[in-house]
């Protein structure tokens, strides 16, 4: 395609490319394409193979298993158990995975690979919707650059379904332009298609066709009637299905995890988490675009040409709405952070509407102008650092990448570095506006930084994923390589979350979760133990006689019946050598044998005996108090650091007994919170 910026009267008024981009526009633009989804592969493929495990989670832990359940199964399961999990897109998509291999690790290699090519093809929708609304080519590549610039592209290396959706988000609205503008058969079945399968990849992204439908609407001026008679092939196969699906599943069939949304929301507090992520979406744009951008889809709203461009900025603004509220929503009832996930695919569409204004001839000069003063003063008065802090960055890489930064340069230099990045891309954005810049500059300039976010979260991604793979087993897949055949995993009182999803994925022979005193640790099937007086561990009202891998992090677990086959870290693995059964349970002592500020220890005999502790504390820490009580016992140790201090407690005969153990006043270890050592936990019978 030759270069396009003389083909009407409306790319007349535009200014004319740099003499480079000029040149770089006289290649044909699948060159580009090619070159710019195979650089993106590559970058992402390789920034994948720092990224030793998970740790995004549960939701990494979900998606490979339903994969590994449809190859095996065709079903999708969990556990042994059928899940209602309305995404399942990417789990059918990446399952011909697990049809070559059976290794965990491979196979989430390979999914990394599929992922990293899923999210570089978002590229081609990109240019493609530029040259939907005749924008010049140069523009078009440039905006694909970006495309697969955005800092979320560090998702590419995760098991999330998110590389998968974000192409087919583009596509959808590609498409849906398409259809409003000329809604032929072909058009509305495309939009259809995409728009299922956007949904299908992640549910939040069902304000997709309802975007789509509010642009017809719109467009129509508001004549349902006659958006009804040109959109009537994607109405009926957008609506019937569903509803026949509801009708034949049931919403909680239908929608799984998504089904029970009954928290209150907060009118007020859901616009304050807008604000923010509205402006966490500007910084992952780029921050020089969205000036101009907001003037590109003004004028494309309210003095449009064509109607595509109606069609594209009414799509583009009620898409950015839909998807600010539902990140606000969760946010606010959820999760108490940013949710970027769910608006990374906006960029690409404020970087074709900073296109549009380009197109017209960068009009609005004053109001762009004072957008790009706003956005300074917001950058100096708002530092990101604190945001970057605790778990508000947990779902943000641009987040992460800042974290990154001033994990480098110190928080407080950082911050600056940030601050004075954005004001100089708000100096870019205002000098284009007044012609003082060419326009090429600003779209260079948000690649480049998206570029920068991308090698920070990536970096962030990498160690954070490095320190999580130092405290797991050196062979992922110790469980699987013991050969023991199905093994239970045991979670008691203070079990990490993490811990079980991390040997719950790499270990396929861990088959089911008993929670032995532990929260459940997702949704899905577990399985309550209950310990019967002699010992035993019962499950739905049977004796558990399968091989036994127990967490240890903050309870220590004593069984008679078994013989341990190996230790790792916080973790015992045994076999049965009869009928396990649970001989003592100290809820709240820590695999390094710190006691927490309060738990119990709990034993189990008919004959009865003697319960043996020996406590400490380090040298340099503080004399603590801990408060010993049970059934005729009420006793309060003073522990003085470096002494040792041997304790014995009468244990009667007949069953279960309990000894509670508390302390007022803690000390921390990082961020846990400990009271003493307790170096030795003995039953003598």
């Amino acid at each position: 395609m030759a270069l396009d910026v003389a083909a009407s009267r409306t790319d007349r008024e535009a200014p004319s490319a740099p003499r480079a981009l000029a040149r770089v526009a006289s290649v044909p633009a699948w060159v580009w394409l090619t070159g710019i989804v195979l650089a993106s592969f590559g970058g992402r493929l390789l920034a994948a193979a720092g990224r030793l495990t998970p740790y995004y989670l549960p939701d990494e832990y979900i998606y490979p298993s339903l994969a590994r359940s449809f190859a095996e199964h065709g079903r999708p399961l969990i556990r042994g158990a059928t899940v209602h999990f309305p995404a399942l897109l990417d789990p059918i998509v990446t399952a011909p995975v697990w049809l070559f291999t059976n290794d965990p690790l491979t196979a989430f290699r390979m999914t990394q690979g599929m992922h990293a090519v899923f999210f570089s093809l978002a590229a081609i929708p990109a240019y493609l919707l530029c040259r939907r609304l005749d924008l010049p080519k140069w523009i078009g590549i440039t905006v694909a650059a970006l495309a697969v610039a955005v800092p979320d592209g560090v998702y590419s290396s995760t098991m999330l379904a998110d590389p998968l959706a974000y192409p087919l988000v583009l596509a959808a609205v590609y498409a849906g332009v398409c259809v409003v503008s000329d809604p032929t058969a072909c058009a509305q079945l495309g939009f259809t298609v995409f728009s299922a399968l956007a949904v299908a990849a992640r549910i939040q992204y069902v304000v997709v066709p309802l975007a789509v439908l509010g642009a017809e609407l719109v467009a129509d001026r508001g004549n349902v009637l006659r958006s009804m008679r040109r959109l009537w092939l994607a109405l009926v196969l957008l609506i019937v299905p569903p509803l026949a699906l509801v009708a034949t599943l049931g919403s909680d069939r239908l929608f799984g995890v998504y089904a029970n949304g009954d928290r209150a929301i907060h009118p007020m507090s859901v616009l304050h988490w807008v604000g923010r992520e509205a402006m966490l979406l500007t910084y992952s744009s780029g921050w020089a675009i969205v000036p101009g951008a907001l003037a590109g889809l003004a004028l494309a709203l309210f003095r449009s040409r064509r109607r595509a461009e109606l069609a594209f900025a009414v799509t583009t603004l009620l898409l950015a709405c839909g998807l600010l509220l539902e990140a606000a929503q969760i946010a606010d009832t959820d999760s108490q952070r940013f949710q970027e996930r769910y608006l990374f695919a906006v960029v690409p569409l404020l970087a074709t509407a900073f296109g549009l204004y380009v197109k017209r001839g960068l009009p609005w000069r004053i109001p762009v102008g004072l957008l790009s003063a706003a956005l300074l003063l917001l950058a100096a008065r708002v530092p990101l650092s604190g945001y970057a802090a605790a778990h508000n960055k947990d779902d943000s890489p641009t987040l992460w990448a800042v974290l990154r930064l001033e994990g480098l340069l110190s928080v407080g230099n950082g911050s600056l570095a940030v601050a004075l990045v954005a004001a100089a891309l708000s100096v870019l954005a205002a000098l284009v506006a007044f012609r003082k810049l060419p326009a090429a500059v600003v779209l260079l300039a948000a690649v480049a930084a998206g570029c920068a976010l991308s090698a920070g979260a990536t970096s962030f991604d990498q160690r954070t994923s490095k320190s999580l793979r130092n405290t797991l087993p050196a062979d992922l897949r110790w469980v699987d390589h013991s050969r023991l055949g199905a093994v239970d995993l045991v979670a008691p009182p203070g079990s990490r979350k993490e811990q079980s999803w991390e040997q719950l994925f790499w270990n396929t022979s861990v088959k089911r979760l008993l929670l032995l005193g532990s929260p459940p640790i997702d949704q899905f099937d577990a399985k309550r133990v209950r310990v019967a007086p002699d010992g035993r561990l019962l499950v739905d009202g049977r004796a558990v006689r399968r091989p036994l891998l127990v967490q240890t992090y903050a309870s220590t677990v004593q069984l008679t019946g078994v013989e341990r086959v190996r230790h790792e870290l916080i973790f015992d693995l045994y076999r049965p050598a009869g009928t396990p059964r649970l001989r003592l349970l100290a809820a709240g002592r820590y695999a390094d044998r710190w006691l927490a500020p309060k738990g119990a220890v709990t034993v189990w005999t008919k004959q009865g005996g003697r319960l043996e502790l020996l406590l400490s504390l380090p040298r340099d820490t503080q004399v603590t108090t801990i408060h010993f009580t049970a059934r005729g016992v009420d006793r309060a140790v003073r522990v003085r650091p470096g002494q040792r201090i041997p304790l014995t407690f009468r244990v009667p005969r007949g069953g279960a007994w309990s000894l509670h153990f508390a302390s007022s006043r803690p000390g921390y270890l990082g961020e846990r919170a400990v009271s003493v050592v307790a170096e030795k936990i003995f039953l003598r019978t």
